[in-house]
């Protein structure tokens, strides 16, 4: 590939994209719906075995016990189920914003043709960050828990897919690669990845893979 070029523009969705957004709601609909239901099963079941335990270990009398375990095991159960009801809360959010966009039936779709790759390597639980050369110096950056590699990806020709919500906010990105698996021409450690300014997703900056941590580095910030 002689040269590279970076494309954005926002169209309506097919239908198999509709039907794979619908599909995607729907299981997390009824995956929150579970997480909520399960607070107090969960809990009384914790509680049981906690009490059966007890009982068989301690030499007090069983009302006494049960007592404890009665007020104790409220607690617990309510515990328990304000962090189900929580996570099923914002499961159900997800859930809501893929019907959004959906209702919407738009995505954008970013189309990346790169001349060279440079990985930046993860620090901590960040996510994968990969820089595209598609320029003479011009630099657009993908990162996020979505881009860890796979046998498909990173590829120098790529497309993301981002149904919008209502707002125009990506809620989803689907990954299509053109071409083969590239391996990327610089890897930047983790040790000298937090040194740096490193841009945001879909970030575009001035930058070349032979300068990027020049370009990059704490001399750019001042």
């Amino acid at each position: 590939m002689v040269n590279g070029s970076l494309s954005r523009v926002v169209r309506p969705l097919s239908e198999a994209e509709r039907a794979g957004l619908l599909r995607e709601a729907e299981a997390l609909e009824r995956q929150g719906a579970r997480a909520r239901r399960a607070a107090v099963p969960t809990g009384a079941v914790v509680i049981g075995i906690l009490w059966v335990a007890t009982l068989l270990a301690s030499d007090a009398p069983w009302p006494v016990i049960t007592g404890f375990w009665v007020v104790v095991g409220s607690l617990l159960v309510w515990w328990v189920g304000r962090g189900l009801a929580a996570e099923g809360s914002a499961i159900g959010g997800a859930a809501a914003a893929l019907r959004d966009a959906l209702a919407r039936g738009e995505a954008e779709e970013v189309r990346i043709r790169a001349t060279e790759l440079v990985e930046l390597e993860e620090v901590e639980d960040e996510g994968a960050c990969w820089g595209f050369q598609v320029g003479e110096r011009r630099m657009v950056f993908v990162c996020g828990q979505e881009f860890y590699a796979t046998s498909a990806f990173p590829s120098l020709d790529v497309t993301l897919v981002q149904p919008l919500s209502a707002q125009g906010v990506p809620v989803d990105v689907w990954i299509e690669t053109h071409g083969p698996r590239a391996t990327p021409d610089l890897t930047i450690p983790a040790n000298r990845k937090w040194e740096l300014e490193v841009p945001g997703h879909l970030d575009v900056v001035e930058a070349a893979v032979e300068t990027l941590e020049e370009d990059l580095g704490p001399a750019a910030r001042s």
